[in-house]
């Protein structure tokens, strides 16, 4: 067979500079210089309910943790220190956990009934790990000290350090995990995030599933913001119904804020309490989040129409534009008609990256209308739009909506007889195939974020490297970006790790590209994919600020981003999918993870990046979970992507 290993060179350098992340800067991304022509998105109506935005209560993060910020103050003597007296309500285990940008840190502990005890590599009966907390190569140094059957109540904590702090404030953390079976659950309260709007998160004690708050558990609970540009604010989280937390005095504690600024927001919720046991607690919880300038909104004016002259339909959305330039968005909407009596019928959802057309104040988002879905759908006038909305194209963060808009269309069905939906209905008419290029079609081996070459290349035939190394992207981004590389061959498949799995669909749902021209039983292959986001994201982000941006803060890979981005994939595309999920090898002898860091901050079981629950995909072809085997090199099982049984498999089916 023949063997291609292409990376991608200069002719990508550009394209790489011009797509921005969001850095330490909190720079809202950009997209890359040149895009692939994007596609006119179509679902059944059976698909309407999977494509409504989420609720954001359903997305929240589970801590079994605490993340207690260590701001250092010096002494006579000239050296820095930090002490606290912290809850401890682990029952067989305690994890403390140091994270910390400099050397010369030392980490002193004072159990209930106990002296003052130094922990190193060599303390007798704790187990002592040097690790680093982080995803792909942008990873935080730790040390991880694990106690045995630890004595439950209030421990004195103490930190040293020989060296003057690198940064005022908070200069490094830490973290405090055991086994109690009470989580903090916390969320955001909407996904309207944009300046100027009133954004709340709520926290409350659960148990170790569910959401149900355990009333009277938490009795102080503080929230810490860090905004975009800097600043910091630091809130109480109140249970008296008046801060987005329901009813008063139901467990559930709630704090809002006026976003003011542009750019990604961290929040860290800190709550205490009495848990049901009895047993005092501490737990956090950490988020990131963009907030958006608004640039758009939807007017309430009818859709206007017009016959494309091929049995297609546009649809001119109209908006009113509250920024001098308007870029892409992606704007969706469900399309209904009447029936013969009179009741409302669903015809189709529409979707698609869209470039707005401006005349002065007034913009029109164009969506187009496949006239076959009105024959199936056997409807008639009066029509209208249901659930318009615009959102953003690498955040997928809601820009503008609106419940219904009158449709003004007069098709009156009868004009063609359709059998079954095509492809050209789901995605719209393919381009005019380009000029083949000389290299034939390939599987193309994808990494994921901020990560270098995982692939073992010697376990594929007939494959290219999709080499975009230590970088952080969006899902567009991404998507765009192997897009590009992909124009090099006939056609593609893709077999992806981590991100570069959700990247790929993206491709295929959004663009026109190799993969939609390629052959074979798998379009897209994926091993260790975030589709449902990982809740390393939101820490790494808070850890960031005091070590340094790494590869940066990146929603989509949050649990709010992941399901956001999701209500914009269809199940056609959904069905192209094949995903594999691994984690650590589970023996009843010991304690057993795949990287002692993350477990801390992650549910069982996990490959240490994607809990097990987080990497499914609904409506995709799942191939199965597998033990023994975890996201990355350097944890304690072998990395996913070496398991050369699967990786046989995925290249024998794999399209090219």
């Amino acid at each position: 067979m023949k063997h291609k290993v292409l990376l991608i060179g200069l002719l990508l350098v550009g394209l790489l500079l011009a797509a921005g992340s969001l850095s330490a800067a909190n720079t809202l991304p950009t997209t890359p210089a040149s895009s692939p022509p994007t596609k006119q998105i179509a679902a059944p109506p059976a698909d309407m309910a999977q494509q409504q935005l989420p609720d954001p209560a359903a997305n929240g993060i589970r801590s079994q943790a605490a993340l207690i910020p260590i701001e250092l103050s010096q002494a006579k003597d000239g050296t820095w220190a930090w002490a606290d007296v912290l809850p401890v309500d682990g029952r067989t285990q305690l994890s403390l956990m140091l994270l910390t940008p400099a050397t010369g840190w030392q980490l002193a502990v004072q159990p209930p009934g106990s002296s003052l005890l130094a922990l190193d590599g060599n303390t007798a009966g704790v187990s002592h790990q040097a690790t680093s907390l982080g995803i792909g190569n942008s990873q935080y140094p730790a040390d991880v000290y694990t106690f045995i059957a630890p004595p439950t109540g209030l421990w004195t904590v103490q930190v040293s350090a020989s060296v003057t702090p690198q940064k005022s404030g908070v200069a490094g953390y830490l973290v405090i995990s055991g086994d109690s079976p009470y989580r903090l659950y916390s969320h955001l309260t909407t996904y309207n995030l944009l300046v100027g709007q009133e954004i709340g998160l709520t926290t409350r004690l659960t148990g170790e599933s569910g959401t149900e708050a355990l009333p009277g558990s938490i009795s102080s609970a503080t929230m810490r913001l860090t905004m975009a540009d800097g600043r910091e604010l630091t809130l109480p989280l109140s249970d008296d119904g008046q801060h987005q937390d329901g009813a008063a005095n139901d467990g559930v504690w709630g704090a809002t804020f006026t976003a003011d600024t542009p750019g990604h927001v961290t929040a860290q919720i800190t709550a205490t309490g009495t848990a049901p046991d009895g047993r005092a607690f501490i737990r956090t919880s950490e988020h990131v989040f963009p907030i958006h300038a608004p640039t758009l909104a939807l007017a309430d004016r009818p859709v206007r129409s017009r016959a494309l002259g091929d049995g297609r339909i546009q649809l001119n959305i109209p908006a009113n534009a509250l920024a001098k330039e308007v870029n892409q968005v992606l704007v969706s909407a469900e399309v209904w008609g009447q029936d013969g009596a009179g009741t409302a019928v669903p015809v189709v959802w529409l979707s698609g990256i869209v470039n707005p057309q401006q005349s002065g104040s007034r913009l029109t988002l164009p969506l187009t209308l496949d006239s076959r879905w009105l024959e199936l759908a056997n409807t008639r006038p009066p029509y209208q739009l249901k659930n318009v909305r615009v959102q953003d194209v690498d955040t997928a963060v809601p820009l503008s909506q609106l419940n219904s808009l009158p449709l003004s269309l007069n098709y009156t069905g009868g004009k063609q007889t359709v059998a079954a939906i095509t492809d050209d209905m789901l995605m719209g008419p393919a381009p005019t195939t380009p000029a083949a290029p000389e290299n034939s079609g390939v599987v193309m081996l994808i990494h994921g974020y901020c990560s270098g070459g995982v692939w073992p290349t010697a376990q594929f035939s007939q494959y290219a490297v999709f080499a975009d190394h230590n970088q952080n992207r969006s899902h567009n981004q991404f998507a765009q970006l192997i897009g590009n590389y992909g124009n090099n061959f006939s056609s593609f498949g893709a077999i992806a790790h981590s991100q570069g799995g959700a990247a790929s669909l993206h491709l295929y749902t959004y663009y026109w590209s190799g993969l939609d021209y390629s052959s074979g039983n798998r379009l897209i292959q994926s091993v260790g994919t975030p589709y449902q986001g990982t809740a390393l994201a939101g820490l790494l982000a808070v850890l960031g600020q005091i070590f340094g941006a790494g590869c940066g803060t990146n929603f989509d890979l949050t649990y709010d981003g992941s399901s956001l981005w999701l209500s914009g994939i269809p199940g056609w595309a959904r069905s192209r999918v094949y995903y594999h999920t691994t984690a650590f090898q589970n023996v009843w002898w010991r304690y057993d993870y795949c990287h002692l860091a993350s477990d801390l901050f992650l549910s069982d079981p996990d490959d240490g990046v994607i809990e097990r629950w987080a990497g499914q995909l609904s409506g995709a072809n799942n191939l199965g979970h597998k033990s023994g085997w975890c996201h990355t090199n350097g944890m304690r099982d072998p990395a996913q992507y070496n398991d050369s049984a699967r990786n046989a498999n995925m290249n024998a089916n794999a399209n090219r």
